[in-house]
């Protein structure tokens, strides 16, 4: 199943790409070092889904792991507050706190209609 990702969240993921790779490598967001240099991670990787207007279930599932992961951490609440924190640009790039409401409604639905084939 295909989901359309609302303009909003578009907006959000692009933004937060830009402002990321405006940024030296080291205070880049998603991220991560393979050998000897550093790779695009599974944020910008979401990031770029998004913004490509659609995303598949799978996508949807791995999104709301990540959002309960990382929405609920305190710690990781209080680093987002710093909007220019490593924290602040990852949680943009999932499509940010709209992203988080999307993806919950949306996997919701996916686990109502498991439990409808069943």
């Amino acid at each position: 199943m295909n989901f359309s990702v609302p303009a909003n969240i578009r907006a959000t993921a692009r933004k937060a790409i830009a402002y990321n790779l405006s940024l030296p490598m080291s205070k880049r967001a998603a991220y991560k070092q393979e050998g000897n240099k550093r790779v695009q991670g599974t944020g910008m990787n979401t990031a770029r889904k998004l913004v490509s207007g659609t995303v598949n279930s799978a996508q949807i599932i791995k999104m709301y792991a990540w959002f309960a992961r990382h929405g609920e951490s305190p710690k990781e609440k209080e680093a987002r507050k710093d909007r220019t924190s490593k924290a602040s640009i990852a949680w943009q790039l999932w499509g940010g706190s709209a992203g988080r409401r999307w993806v919950n409604f949306n996997y919701r639905k996916l686990k109502k209609q498991e439990k409808e084939k069943k």
